[in-house]
């Protein structure tokens, strides 16, 4: 399964959409190598925000790491990440181009990816 940074934040934090995403997840997790600076990225702008503190955001890192996150590479799929970040996020497409390219699910919380209708993509929103 591709795990969608959305919900990687989620089950860090300990949120409640976090909590029921765990059972819903496998048990191999796979991740886009952008992966790690996208998650420090949404961490550091919760804290900025005072959404949470450095406490937390601490703690949410640690909590990634008890994941088993395997991060693969999508630099030989360009083509294909340069034709899907035309109606999505580069960042949103690195995830996408993984999931079909591996024929694995995209875990994700958000809504607005699942409506990018790729063919060969199945998303499992949490």
């Amino acid at each position: 399964m591709i795990l969608d940074s959305s919900v990687a934040v989620e089950v860090a934090l300990g949120t409640e959409t976090g909590r029921r995403a765990i059972p819903q997840l496998a048990d191999e997790l796979y991740v886009p190598e952008l992966f790690f600076a996208e998650i420090h990225s949404v961490l550091n702008k919760l804290k900025t925000r005072k959404l949470i503190d450095s406490q937390a955001a601490h703690a949410a890192r640690k909590a990634l790491n008890t994941l088993g996150l395997c991060p693969l590479p999508v630099h030989h799929l360009e083509d294909e990440l340069w034709k899907l970040s035309q109606g999505m996020s580069a960042y949103d497409a690195h995830y996408v181009v993984l999931a079909k390219a591996s024929k694995m699910p995209l875990a994700t919380c958000d809504r607005r990816l699942t409506n990018a209708n790729v063919s060969g993509v199945k998303f499992l929103v949490v």
